[in-house]
């Protein structure tokens, strides 16, 4: 079975009739590697990638120096260009980055960071009920807390219009089992810093937040309804 992608999981949910959700369960079920065009971050492609490098290194620095300068850079780039796309394309992504500016991400940051961790390729497919589900995580850190060390992560999930609280929670249920299967043995996984982030609407959601029934957590669920059909 072909990779599936969280955005793959969340786009089943949102198929309006029992058929068509037949027909993109059968999809995901049956294709073959071929048939899919490889993507990047999570099907996000470089569109979005302007805002998320920002946002990525003022979380990962621990500073939010990043933002004004990149802001500079498109208000720049969006002058010298005649194309419309791109221009929208700028457009998006600085709208995004005046939201973080407001959104202090800093303050999903845990203090003592000390170490980050190398993300390979052959770890990003994890089996969950007997689905290859691809997940890429974009900061996976180790932080001390108590006395103790912790392991913690975050997932920037850029797309148009953005996503429910709901179907992003998906996104962090995903990223706490990849935690969990990757780093469990020697390491505590932190709920609270275990954080997917939809950059389009500045809105985030912790692991944490789904224990506490913040939001609901909806994986087995979905991929449960996608078995059956």
């Amino acid at each position: 079975m072909e990779k599936i992608t969280i955005k793959e999981l969340v786009e089943f949910r949102t198929k309006s009739s029992d058929k068509s959700k037949r027909n993109f369960a059968l999809k995901l079920k049956t294709r073959k590697a071929k048939e899919k065009k490889e993507e990047d971050k999570n099907g996000g492609g470089n569109y979005w990638s302007i805002s998320n490098s920002s946002i990525y290194n003022t979380f990962k620095h621990g500073v939010d120096e990043y933002y004004d300068e990149k802001i500079k850079d498109i208000l720049d780039r969006q002058k010298n260009t005649d194309s419309k796309k791109d221009k929208e394309m700028y457009q998006r992504n600085l709208d995004i980055l005046k939201s973080f500016k407001e959104f202090d991400i800093l303050n999903l940051r845990p203090n003592n960071i000390t170490k980050f961790e190398t993300i390979h390729k052959s770890i990003k497919i994890i089996n969950i009920q007997n689905f290859p589900i691809y997940i890429n995580p974009d900061l996976v850190f180790h932080f001390e807390e108590n006395g103790k060390e912790f392991i913690g992560s975050l997932l920037l999930v850029p797309k148009l219009n953005g996503f429910t609280k709901a179907n992003l929670g998906i996104f962090c249920e995903v990223l706490y089992k990849f935690l969990n299967k990757h780093y469990s043995n020697n390491h505590q996984i932190s709920q609270e810093y275990c954080i997917a982030i939809d950059t389009f609407n500045a809105s985030k959601i912790s692991y944490l937040d789904l224990i506490n029934k913040k939001a609901p957590s909806l994986l087995k669920s979905t991929l449960d309804e996608i078995k059956k059909l």
